[in-house]
């Protein structure tokens, strides 16, 4: 009765006068429409708003969630969960109406699962003769990166044991021992970052490091997961990080790192589709800043954004208190660091170590900032107050942070908390706008009839496999689409690229 049993499923899920509560949906609308079935009707995810209450949580398990939500008490191995759904439903439907996320849950996150659903569904098409041939042009470079150390150590060792580089660097190069470990000497990323000056043969370490890791994940990893249509499926997770932002696993492609050219020489291998295809990427334009100037509401910054300047070169000229044309990239690159460090609530402290500047100059830098935004200083001020007094800190479209750590016993775990307080709503709220404008631009595609469609999206850019003759009118509606999806006191700019593999079009 097999085939009886799904055709009264798909006629069930075809039908959009049933309403449907289904509880993470989106595997569910994957697999049906591997056979062409539509899920029409689809009302309410459990899971994602259940995210939306609480974005904290390790997991959204239907049992735990009914167990805690409604006092229940069935276990994880009775099917009994199902009878309770739609009272989880009321209720959960309920607090999302209680909250003020109507909006952000049945505009954003909703309709977003039938976006991610389609993402993965098509997946990344991948040139595997580059991917070997990055293999070994990867092999070469780790050979020679590992005879650059040899050299500089005067011996060869296991550059991966812990062990073996601490005896190195501690003792036989006598390096300044940062930070000791109960087998000896800790060689983590932050040991290294303050050995940097010490000993050329720590940045060879560094990058040693860093393209190793690139191997295993990206070059060999890549390899174990192209599947039978020569493409990448990615999955696309909307309840996992405690900001708003998705996530992306197996593999994630959101932290291919790009600081080195050997890490952006892997997005050569991800192509398009069909021969004659493009990919066009297209990304928010410094979209934290933009919505810190919102958020804030501070004069000085929002006529930077409207009047087009570089925000960078801006501040550079405001902090150094010298005339924009007078701006040195040292200078720029020191203001871009302020500027981005204060949408993460940075301290003078850790300022003073990006920069390599004492303590008193980062302060001095982080007075002066304040003193020419001064309504950002309040806003930041604000989101640590309504941490400390509401638990929980809010995005423009009301999406929940809850911040314990501010109420902590521990001066760290606090300070930590108020960083947390000072990022969440910025960091969320791009969020909420990135997200938002998936879901427009998806719709519009589908609305024209377009076979272009969005395959990929990391933070702040969005990549789409572009049909030839439809690059024109793509353009236009995806340009259109992100600049006005969401109405800000400073425009929201968006840089567009084409290109015949993801190197080519960022």
């Amino acid at each position: 009765h097999k085939e009886e049993t799904v055709f009264i499923l798909k006629q069930f899920m075809d039908n959009s006068d049933i309403k449907k509560v289904i509880h993470d949906g989106k595997n569910l609308l994957k697999a049906l429409s591997k056979d062409g079935t539509q899920v029409n009707g689809f009302d309410f995810d459990s899971a994602i708003a259940a995210y939306l209450i609480d974005s904290a949580r390790d997991k959204y398990n239907l049992n735990e969630l009914i167990n805690e939500y409604l006092e229940k008490n069935i276990d994880e191995k009775t099917s009994s969960a199902i009878k309770y759904l739609s009272e989880l439903y009321v209720y959960l439907k309920g607090r999302i109406k209680e909250e003020g996320m109507e909006e952000l849950y049945y505009n954003v996150e909703h309709p977003l699962i039938g976006v991610l659903s389609s993402m993965e569904v098509v997946g990344f098409n991948v040139n595997e003769e580059i991917l070997e041939s990055l293999a070994v042009k990867f092999k070469e470079e780790i050979k020679n990166t590992e005879k650059e150390i040899y050299d500089l150590c005067e011996e060869e060792f296991n550059i991966s044991s812990p062990k073996q580089l601490g005896k190195i660097l501690f003792e036989k190069l006598d390096l300044p021992v940062i930070k000791k470990t109960k087998t000896g000497y800790s060689t983590n990323a932050d040991v290294l970052e303050k050995l940097k000056d010490k000993h050329p043969v720590i940045e060879k370490i560094i990058y040693y490091r860093q393209i190793t890791k690139l191997n295993s994940t990206y070059v060999e990893g890549l390899k174990n997961v192209i599947d039978v249509d020569g493409r990448i499926h990615s999955s696309f997770n909307q309840t996992v990080t405690t900001t708003g932002r998705l996530s992306s696993t197996e593999p994630n492609l959101q932290n291919i790192p790009v600081k080195y050219e050997m890490g952006r020489e892997i997005r050569k291998v991800f192509i398009p589709k069909e021969k004659g295809d493009i990919l066009l990427s297209c990304d928010y334009s410094q979209i934290e800043l933009r919505v810190l100037a919102h958020m804030s509401d501070d004069a000085n910054m929002i006529d930077a954004f409207k009047h087009h300047s570089d925000i960078h070169t801006k501040t550079a000229s405001e902090v150094f208190k010298v005339p924009v044309e007078e701006v040195t990239s040292l200078m720029r690159s020191r203001a871009k660091a302020v500027n981005f460090g204060i949408v993460y609530g940075i301290s003078d402290f850790s300022l003073s170590q990006d920069l390599k500047i004492t303590r008193k100059e980062a302060a001095e830098y982080m007075a002066i900032y304040f003193d020419r935004y001064p309504k950002i200083k309040d806003f930041l001020q604000g989101a640590i107050d309504s941490a400390k007094e509401d638990g929980y800190v809010l995005t423009l479209l009301n999406r929940r942070r809850f911040i314990p750590e501010i109420k902590s016993s521990n001066k760290i775990v606090i300070s930590l908390g108020e960083r947390l307080a000072m990022n969440a709503p910025i960091q969320g709220s791009a969020a909420d706008i990135i997200k938002l404008a998936m879901v427009k631009v998806y719709e519009r595609l589908k609305k024209e009839g377009l076979a272009s469609e969005i395959i990929l999206q990391v933070h702040d850019e969005l990549i789409f496999n572009v049909y030839n003759d439809e690059i024109d009118k793509v353009k236009d509606i995806v340009y259109n689409t992100m600049t006005k999806v969401f109405e800000l006191k400073v425009p929201l700019d968006v840089d567009i690229e084409l290109g015949n593999n993801w190197y080519e079009a960022k």
